[in-house]
C-alpha cells in the first residue's frame, strides 16, 4: 500500500506522483499506466490541490519534505547513473 500525505491522496495520484518525480511526461506516465494523457493531468492537478502545492514541482517538493516521496523512490536516469 503506497504511503499517502495524510489519507489525501489516491492510489493512482499517488503512482502518477512517484512516476512524475522520477522525470516522467504526463504522456509517459499515462502509456506506463494504461490511462489518457488528460487523465494523468487531472490526477497530478488533484493531487497538488489536495496537498496545496501550486504546481507540479511544488507537489513534488512537499511530497520529499513530507517523507510521501524518500530520495531511494527517484531511480537515477541513464546518464547520471553512468557518471
Amino acid at each position: 500500500m503506497p504511503r499517502v500525505l495524510d489519507g489525501r491522496l489516491s492510489d493512482g495520484q499517488y503512482e502518477a506522483l512517484l512516476l512524475a518525480a522520477n522525470g516522467l511526461t504526463a504522456r509517459q506516465i499515462a502509456t506506463r499506466l494504461g490511462t489518457s494523457e488528460q487523465g494523468i493531468h487531472l490526477r497530478l492537478n488533484q493531487a497538488a490541490r489536495s496537498v496545496g502545492a501550486h504546481s507540479r514541482t511544488h507537489l513534488v517538493a512537499l511530497a520529499m519534505a513530507t517523507g510521501l516521496i524518500t530520495p531511494a523512490d527517484i531511480t537515477p536516469t541513464r546518464q547520471e547513473a553512468a557518471a
